[in-house]
């Protein structure tokens, strides 16, 4: 009701009657909710790692467990250091605006093959003012990055299926399906020609986490961070 009405909790407490506008607005957002569309979606946003992002259909929600992704990143870089790094798959781009809020030296390149997802990606890094310490871009050619980091889509082709409604019938595929092992993007990520200092991945499922750690002849695994499930869902690799 709130964000259907765009008023406050205290302010519908207060509220003596609706008028049948408001009403038919409430209703609207019941609906969608009922019929499964994620409550993100529906609200326009979703938070990640304290703060609030825009999101919509077409765009992958952030999830508590990329968290970890910023922690393992923490463990590589001082606060005030100075680096710059390439967010592969960016979708919102709530993994770079975080990055770049939490290092304030640091410069982001972001890269997603979806214009819907970048729209909400540009609408981020215009929320939080870092439209000119960020690039998006459609190449990786010429880039000097010190961290690669990323949530791929990691999920097996054939378990698309068997995944939650909300998610398999409103988030979009292209975010979602890692191909037939799970490991395409994965493969493409170790196999570009950037370098950089430290890979940081995020897992889907323990047997990705153990091809992952032998997964690259350049780089070597160093350590994982746990999500608030105690899964491995970060991995740290170092280049050798």
């Amino acid at each position: 009701m709130s964000a259907a009405l765009n008023i406050s909790h205290s302010q519908i407490l207060t509220r003596q009657k609706f008028s049948d506008s408001e009403l038919a607005k409430i209703d609207e957002f019941i609906s969608r909710r009922e019929s499964g569309e994620p409550l993100q979606y529906i609200l326009g946003e979703s938070t990640f790692y304290g703060r609030d992002f825009k999101v919509g259909q077409g765009v992958l929600i952030p999830r508590q467990d990329t968290e970890s992704l910023i922690e393992a990143a923490k463990y590589c870089f001082a606060h005030d250091e100075k680096f710059s790094f390439l967010d592969f798959g960016t979708g919102s781009g709530c993994i770079a605006v975080t990055l770049l809020l939490e290092f304030p030296n640091s410069f982001a390149y972001m890269l997603d093959n979806s214009g819907e997802a970048l729209f909400y990606a540009r609408e981020n890094l215009l929320r939080y003012d870092l439209a000119e310490r960020s690039e998006i871009v459609k190449t990786l050619d010429g880039l000097k990055i010190d961290l690669l980091i990323s949530n791929p889509p990691y999920i097996e082709s054939q378990e698309i299926a068997k995944l939650d409604s909300t998610v398999k019938d409103y988030e979009p595929l292209n975010a979602l399906d890692g191909g037939p092992d799970g490991m395409k993007f994965y493969r493409e990520i170790f196999a570009c020609d950037l370098k950089p200092r430290y890979i940081i991945l995020e897992s889907g499922n323990i047997a990705q986490v153990s091809a992952l750690k032998n997964l690259s002849n350049e780089y070597k695994f160093m350590r994982e961070f746990l999500d608030t499930g105690n899964f491995p869902r970060a991995l740290l690799f170092t280049c050798l």
